[in-house]
């Protein structure tokens, strides 16, 4: 049964997915046939605002979840790190291979306890990368029903553009910064230790061994400033294209 209830949302999605796919593929087959471009900017007029709603939604939820959760779910950094078994346990039929080098670095943890501080950036960062996806899917519903409006150059398309490139760029890199400050102020929180006290195991000199190590991970992603300027280049285009539109309406 759990198998099932796990299982069970990955095929919805792939449901949607399908019938989704299916809708355009029938739309742009019939569109083609027609000479008419209506039937698939009206799809995706459809489902882009569809998305962008959806899109809030879930940044709405994101929001709700981690800051009144006991125990938001987290990505947390560690040093590199794989366990070992301990002394006297062999394996004796199982594993074909073995870990040559390498080990975990993120672990996704349910964190109990975390500051408020942490909780806050884990909450503004996991809120930007849904917005991300949810601004461009809006400049798509809009470029959409401006192009059936019969103004696709027109100015609003220009600014909604110019904006999107500005939330990819900024939002991009501040939920990745936000993120990662977080999750490294986690991973303080949660493995830092300033002082130990054990009984004496046989056969085990360092107990903390099998302890993960603090540390911090934080990165400058460059595909947000990329993204968001082929977005501004975009904007540029349609900048261009609307004030031809200007003049040759001018000249009839």
């Amino acid at each position: 049964m759990l198998v099932l209830w796990n299982i069970g949302p990955i095929v919805a999605i792939a449901v949607v997915i399908v019938v989704a796919a299916t809708v355009f593929g029938v739309a742009a087959a019939r569109a083609r046939r027609r000479g008419d471009p209506s039937p698939v900017v009206s799809l995706a007029l459809t489902l882009s605002a569809a998305w962008a709603a959806f899109g809030l939604l879930g940044a709405v939820i994101s929001v709700i979840q981690n800051l009144a959760a006991d125990a938001p779910r987290m990505s947390v950094p560690v040093a590199q790190f794989w366990p070992d078994l301990l002394p006297g346990v062999v394996i004796d039929a199982g594993p074909t291979a073995e870990v040559a080098g390498g080990g975990f670095m993120v672990a996704e943890v349910d964190v109990a306890g975390i500051s408020p501080l942490a909780r806050g950036l884990w909450t503004a960062g996991q809120a930007l990368w849904t917005l991300i996806p949810t601004a461009i899917a809006a400049l798509i519903a809009v470029a959409c029903f401006q192009l059936l409006a019969g103004r696709a150059f027109d100015r609003i398309i220009v600014r909604v553009t110019m904006a999107t490139a500005v939330i990819v760029a900024a939002g991009g890199t501040a939920a990745q910064l936000l993120s990662d400050i977080a999750g490294s102020m986690a991973s303080q929180e949660l493995f830092a230790r300033g002082s130990a006290q054990w009984t004496e195991i046989p056969g085990i000199d360092d107990p903390f061994a099998w302890w993960p190590e603090a540390t911090l991970n934080v990165t400058l992603p460059f595909w947000p400033i990329a993204a968001g300027l082929g977005l501004a280049a975009l904007a540029a285009v349609f900048r261009y294209g609307s004030r031809l539109q200007r003049d040759t309406e001018g000249l009839v």
